[in-house]
């Protein structure tokens, strides 16, 4: 239980590397988006300057880095966080098993003919599709480190990170046969995990279609639920944030009948992005209907739920570690206040933590559910101030952007309160509620077992290389068994020859090579073995 409890710990630790860049970035991308945003430059119109846009748009891209690459850096993070040997091997294998995946469920695609041409929306719609069809199953696909898949997000990464530990701690120390020595051991880690997430590949490509039918159908359900709709909408827009699907879901309700239809001026609309755009763009009178799915429903759980939520996770957090964790989560509260950005928030809990997980989807109904209820009438997409400025404040007070200014306080309240009490009941290990969380330390296994005769070789090997604290590091090649020492000087090639040494080399003052052929791997290990366990001793 306890080595289990250590495992979820080390997971969640993970997930901290990539939601760190995630919300360094989402600031400098959020705010060069909003400094491009039409709307905005319409009231500040020195902004249309083409020098300043040019600089901005290098901004969005440079940002937008860690939001493109989400998937691989969970990919990368993950392993790099749980494993204790080898860490760069696992990293790798993880890279590679991705990229196995990715490439193979393209495969699998295009035998179905799938591909970017015969998927996009006027191909579609000329094979017979109309265009709310077109739209729903074009949304499934994505292009993924140039790859067109199925748009798996983050999920995806989380797969290849977690087989990719499980692979690495079954596969480090295979020994093949003497002919094949060189992919033995760690080299052998990359080949395997290829090979598995090749299997996964093909299951996605299998699976994923039955999970996208699954959020089209509750679009359906979502839409035809009267004024609970948008309570449905908001929870299951958040419920399934994290595998990308959420992306489906916006694009059924922003550009489909599901979303709204509505003859303005002679004009039939479909979608409720397309009609509030409309009824933006001529002066137009906003419909409560299409903008129920709009940035309105998003504004009390970004601007003042969010920001709640981290209020408790800093309360929560040890004493002398509160401050830590409020800087660490500042950037993050600045991204989604201004832009709607949640993810460097709401990533560092939904992973640890089913409660929260859904308990922030059924606020997030509800910051929905209320503007609807209330006929508030703000659209836009994204949920932060700067929506409920331009798109409220500064369209009058028929959008009623003042409610807001009561609800919020509301909001804030509930979500404090409610968060602080879940992280505290139930112990959720959120960030700053472990010693080890702000602590650096090296890990090692202090759980191995090893046989007598294995533990006395390499007793020998060790006390050949000038004992353990000459030791800097292991590895083998071909043939031999190459460590990094303090003072090769020490090297006693009489003690290798009694482990079955076939020769000695010393390159340089700092390495020294013991020969051992077609049994290398297996020296390895074990002198790898016996090093860390000790080690992890010290």
């Amino acid at each position: 239980m306890k080595k289990n409890k250590g495992a979820f710990q080390n997971f969640s630790k993970s997930l901290l590397f990539p939601i760190s860049m995630l919300s360094f970035m989402a600031i400098f991308l959020g705010l060069a988006a909003a400094l491009q945003n039409p709307n905005i430059i319409k009231y500040v119109p020195f902004l249309k300057n083409e020098i300043l846009q040019n600089i901005f748009g290098g901004i969005r891209k440079l940002a937008g880095i860690p939001f493109g690459y989400l998937p691989i850096m969970f990919a990368m993070a993950i392993p790099l966080s749980m494993v204790k040997r080898d860490k760069e091997v696992a990293v790798y294998s993880a890279v590679v098993g991705y990229i196995a995946m990715l490439v193979v469920m393209n495969y699998v695609l295009g035998l179905q003919g799938l591909t970017p041409d015969t998927t996009s929306v006027d191909a579609l719609v000329s094979a017979g599709k109309d265009q709310a069809e077109a739209v729903l199953f074009n949304s499934q696909f994505t292009n993924t480190l140039g790859i067109f898949v199925f748009n798996t997000n983050v999920i995806g990464g989380l797969l290849a990170g977690i087989v990719t530990i499980f692979v690495h701690n079954r596969f480090r120390n295979t020994e093949l046969h003497e002919s094949l020595t060189f992919y033995s051991g760690k080299r052998f880690v990359p080949i395997i995990n290829t090979i598995i997430m090749l299997f996964v590949g093909v299951l996605l490509t299998f699976i994923w279609p039955l999970i996208n039918n699954l959020i089209m159908e509750a679009g359906r359900m979502i839409s035809n639920a009267g004024s609970a709709g948008s309570f449905l909408y908001g929870f299951t827009e958040k419920i399934i944030n994290p595998t990308g699907l959420h992306h489906i879901l916006n694009q059924t309700f922003r550009f489909t009948a599901l979303g709204g239809m509505e003859t303005i001026d002679g004009n039939n609309l479909v979608g409720s992005l397309n009609i509030f755009l409309y009824q933006l763009e001529h002066n137009l009178p906003f419909s409560p209907q299409a903008t129920q799915y709009l940035a309105q429903g998003k504004i009390l759980h970004m601007v003042f739920g969010m920001p709640a939520a981290v209020f408790a996770i800093v309360k929560c957090a040890k004493p002398e570690f509160r401050r830590k964790v409020f800087n660490y989560f500042l950037a993050g509260l600045t991204a989604v206040i201004l832009t709607g950005i949640t993810e460097p928030i709401e990533f560092t809990f939904i992973f640890i933590s089913p409660i929260l997980w859904i308990m922030n989807a059924v606020f997030a109904g509800l910051a929905f559910l209320v503007p609807s209820l209330l006929n508030v009438t703000i659209g836009n997409v994204q949920g932060g101030i700067i929506d409920w400025f331009v798109f409220g404040v500064l369209q009058g007070t028929a959008t009623k952007w003042y409610i807001y200014l009561i609800a919020g306080p509301l909001f804030f309240a509930m979500y404090y309160f409610a968060y602080k009490f879940v992280i505290e009941k139930f112990n959720v290990l959120t960030i700053g509620r472990q010693d080890g969380d702000f602590n650096v330390v090296a890990e090692y296994d202090d759980d191995i077992n090893m046989n007598i005769e294995d533990e006395k070789l390499a007793e020998i090997v060790v006390e050949g290389l000038g004992g353990l604290d000459n030791i800097v590091g292991i590895d083998n090649c071909i043939s031999r068994l190459r460590v990094e020492v303090k003072d090769s000087s020490l090297a006693n090639e009489d003690l290798f020859r009694k482990t079955g040494s076939k020769g000695l080399i010393i390159p340089d003052d700092k390495s020294i090579h013991v020969v051992y052929g077609g049994k290398v791997t297996k020296m390895r290990n074990i002198v790898d073995d016996y090093y860390y366990s000790k080690k992890g001793n010290k």
